[in-house]
């Protein structure tokens, strides 16, 4: 109800704890960046004990090309929240770039571009107003409008860059630069657009040497450090947290929150998020569960998700041109 009554509310955002399974609703940057191909599909089942449903589903596709420098890619998801069945639907394409800008530190950088289009849908019957409440049951009819059209399509675009070499990454991405229009009640509202940092650096535990020249094949355990972090227009969001790679197996925990950050509307420390990952052959399977520690802790009964990627060439060799991109595959 609140999102329909009140002129800048905002609906949940199509968001994964496992943002490196999901890269390309990271950053256009990622489209292309595995040897050959890859296909990604994520499941994510948020605060399983709340009523109505916040689920969301991911299908993404990309392919490199070495001959051009390039990467593309196709991206579906779907959102649902609520009782009403408050959801997104996006396609889209996306298309990434990598060049050189140190041979001796193998040090690229890659910018992107996405264009998608994103269609809102409401189940209108479903919901339920304050005035239907009495103290006998729920009255079948509301003085609340119905909207003119539940249905809100428009098109979007996003511009992302990211620089790394084979030991660490950082990458800015900004969506909804169209400022699209996709309020149910206010047509003056227009999207804000919103920023995405995401960091990390990848510390061999094992043999090898510097900058990516050494054999992968002698090097068992991996560590990864990583952050995420978002922000639009008053709100903000931060994941931090770590992945130790044991081949085939992998282990994570982060927390999401900003405990030394006073922003308004900003859940200071939401949830601890943990991941277990495991390889068999070209594909790799991860499970989190969102602990959820702030105050709906007793409401919320934490989140679970899933997610599979399929690599059609998972022995990457270190020494094609295109350079490696480090973030780990879970």
């Amino acid at each position: 109800m609140i999102l329909l009554i009140t002129t800048t509310g905002y609906s949940q955002y199509i968001q994964f704890s496992q943002y490196y399974a999901s890269p390309l609703n990271l950053a256009p940057s990622f489209a292309g960046t595995v040897s050959h191909s890859r296909i990604a599909m994520n499941y994510r089942d948020q605060w399983v004990k709340m009523s109505g449903v916040f689920r969301t589903y991911s299908l993404a596709a990309d392919m490199h090309v070495d001959k051009i420098n390039s990467g593309f890619g196709i991206l579906l998801a779907k959102d649902a929240a609520g009782t009403g069945n408050l959801g997104r639907f996006d396609a889209g394409v996306q298309y990434s770039w990598y060049g050189l800008i140190n041979k001796t530190y193998q040090f690229y950088f890659r910018p992107g571009v996405a264009f998608k289009m994103s269609q809102r849908n409401l189940d209108f019957e479903k919901l339920i107003f304050g005035d239907q409440i009495t103290p006998y049951g729920y009255l079948p009819y509301t003085s609340q409008a119905r909207p003119k059209d539940v249905k809100k399509t428009y098109i979007d675009a996003s511009a992302s860059v990211m620089f790394y070499n084979p030991s660490f990454w950082a990458g800015l991405n900004v969506e909804h630069l169209f400022h699209p229009a996709d309020a149910y009640y206010d047509p003056n509202y227009r999207i804000p657009y919103k920023y995405h940092f995401y960091a990390g650096y990848k510390f061999r535990l094992g043999p090898g040497g510097r900058y990516g020249h050494y054999n992968t094949s002698n090097i068992k355990d991996i560590f990864f450090v990583s952050t995420y972090f978002r922000l639009q227009s008053k709100q903000a969001q931060m994941d931090i947290g770590g992945y130790w790679n044991h081949d085939p197996l992998t282990f994570g925990i982060w927390v999401r929150g900003l405990p030394y950050m006073n922003i308004e509307h900003t859940v200071n420390v939401d949830a601890i998020i943990f991941l277990i990952g495991y390889k068999i052959y070209s594909f790799e399977i991860g499970y989190s569960y969102d602990m959820t520690i702030s105050p709906l802790i007793a409401s919320t009964g934490g989140s679970h998700e899933i997610s599979l990627i399929y690599k059609f060439d998972p022995n990457l060799n270190p020494r094609k041109k295109e350079g490696p991109i480090p973030c780990p595959g879970f």
